[in-house]
């Protein structure tokens, strides 16, 4: 009697932590699930192929990835390269640039060459994406564009393990941060190409930023053929003046279908990275020159 009476004093609160430990794990999934619903219904409005696709259909997958970015690049990565050698990533960035490079401009030739075909009207309104058809192509080039966004990550991750953290700077981060979860949004919510304009404007001057990355990683005797990076700085900064302007003056007065969460995405994104880039601008180029 003796060994059962204990045998059941200890068996009943060991039964109650788990039953509380798996209603813990129970609230948290089904708050989980709740809100990737949540976002499933809300960013809802765009084309029926195009939510089907790989980083389009999942609703909160976007959000996940751009979290583990931030809390690699802040925390796990520094303090696992904290007690190590920087590693030496020279041809993987040699590499990674020339992908880079390659990949947006086949995209953006790809995709101004078949514009002209697809028409204003479908262009400005939309129309069904269907496989086979041109605006599947022009569709497909978007999403491909909007897939590099998280293939870039790579540029913070190559700073953190050739231990080069002072390399990455706040607008560095906001920009890997903020720019895949606006491409999601647009892919899951806008029908026609309107929008495109915007990204294919970035889309040119990510070709000159990766050539010029790609060139820097060759080494220090690629320095005197980098007097550019000026220029390129001032390039970025006017890529937002002009997409501010896009989708504050000519987007309004188009008649185009347009959502109007892309348009405040472009004009807070625009005016944030405006922002971060005169700062990095006036930092690098102006304060340092009055300096020497």
């Amino acid at each position: 009697m003796e060994t059962c009476e204990i045998s059941c004093n200890f068996t009943y609160p060991q039964k109650e932590i788990l039953n509380g430990s798996s209603a813990e794990k129970l609230s948290i999934l089904q708050l989980f699930t709740e809100l990737d619903e949540a976002f499933g219904q809300y960013f809802d409005t765009g084309d029926p192929e195009v939510k089907t696709w790989f980083l389009v259909r999942q609703n909160t997958l976007a959000f996940l990835l751009c979290g583990a970015y931030i809390l690699f690049v802040k925390v796990i990565g520094p303090a696992m390269m904290r007690n190590r050698r920087p590693l030496d990533l020279r041809k993987p960035m040699i590499l990674f640039n020339l992908f880079l490079v390659a990949a947006y401009t086949i995209s953006m030739i790809t995709f101004f060459v078949n514009l002209p075909t697809l028409g204003f009207e479908k262009f400005c309104h939309g129309t069904a994406v269907r496989k086979g058809e041109l605006a599947y192509t022009l569709a497909r080039c978007c999403w491909f564009l909007y897939v590099l966004k998280y293939i870039e990550f790579l540029d913070t991750i190559f700073f953190i393990l050739r231990k080069k953290e002072n390399l990455v700077t706040n607008l560095h981060v906001v920009h890997h941060t903020i720019v895949p979860l606006a491409g999601w949004i647009m892919m899951r919510t806008e029908r026609s190409g309107f929008q495109s304009i915007p990204v294919f404007l970035n889309g040119f001057v990510h070709i000159l930023m990766y050539t010029y990355y790609g060139l820097a990683a060759v080494g220090p005797q690629m320095k005197k053929y980098l007097w550019w990076k000026k220029y390129l700085t001032m390039l970025q900064m006017v890529q937002f003046i002009l997409i501010i302007l896009f989708v504050a003056v000519i987007a309004p007065s188009s008649g185009c279908l347009i959502m109007k969460s892309s348009l405040w995405i472009d004009v807070i994104c625009g005016i944030t990275f405006l922002i971060l880039f005169y700062n990095f601008y006036a930092q690098t180029f102006i304060k340092k020159g009055k300096s020497n």
